[in-house]
């Protein structure tokens, strides 16, 4: 089980063992943290989360293997002619100095922000400054996946900055590079910073299938399909 960030590449590993092994792999979408107390708890085999996790504060008796980094990126409406922000451009954004897209190059519109995913504000809060209490946040109108409604709420606005994880982005969006990079294996993470580990944590030490589902996502087939999917690897 895993959050709505983690699912896309859990489901891509899991098809992929299942073609190595016979061993079918079963992925459900839950909450941020809802799949790593699952997972304590013995109600699934394996959590998943890219939220920010503390080794100190996991639930008691489990581990935690990281398999992949996985960034997260700045999506606007193809109509926005904005291309690139510089970091203090995303801080002023975030913290509520910069409103308009006319002060960052842009056009005469207001900016609306839209932070559907834990996973990717905390980064982005953490990198940058505290998001400002007065943003301007764009949601949707009913609950539902936040990395599809992401997609769709910056694809319908044309005012819209949406933050994402990296390879989860529409083909009806465009990511903004920062500082002129984006993230990939060659810029991390001195170059570009918003990176998340992909975390995946059992109960006790993994063992038989368990293991070696983890063993082969950190191996280089495994890896090769993290990098598919725009993460980054953690074994080369």
């Amino acid at each position: 089980a895993g959050d709505p960030c983690t699912v896309p590449l859990a489901e891509k590993l899991g098809q992929a063992f299942t073609r190595k092994t016979g061993t079918e792999v079963k992925v459900e979408s839950a909450g941020c943290a809802n799949g790593i107390y699952k997972a304590s708890t013995g109600d699934v085999n394996i959590g998943v989360s890219t939220h920010e996790v503390d080794l100190k504060s996991l639930p008691l008796g489990t581990t935690n293997t990281v398999i992949a980094k996985a960034p997260t990126v700045i999506l606007v409406n193809k109509a926005n002619p904005v291309n690139n922000l510089t970091l203090q451009q995303v801080k002023d954004i975030l913290s509520g100095k910069i409103k308009n897209w006319k002060d960052a190059g842009g056009k005469d519109l207001e900016i609306k922000n839209v932070l559907l995913q834990p996973c990717t504000t905390a980064i982005f809060s953490k990198k940058t400054a505290a998001f400002g209490s007065d943003i301007n946040k764009l949601v949707p109108e009913k609950k539902g996946n936040p990395v599809t409604g992401t997609n769709k709420l910056v694809e319908e606005n044309e005012g819209a900055m949406g933050l994402q994880i990296c390879g989860y982005e529409s083909p009806n969006v465009k990511v903004l590079t920062i500082d002129g990079y984006l993230p990939d294996e060659n810029t991390f993470p001195a170059k570009y910073s918003f990176y998340q580990d992909y975390n995946v944590i059992t109960k006790g030490e993994p063992a038989g299938n368990i293991k070696a589902f983890i063993d082969f996502a950190i191996s280089p087939e495994g890896q090769e399909i993290v990098v598919s999917m725009k993460h980054i690897r953690v074994k080369k």
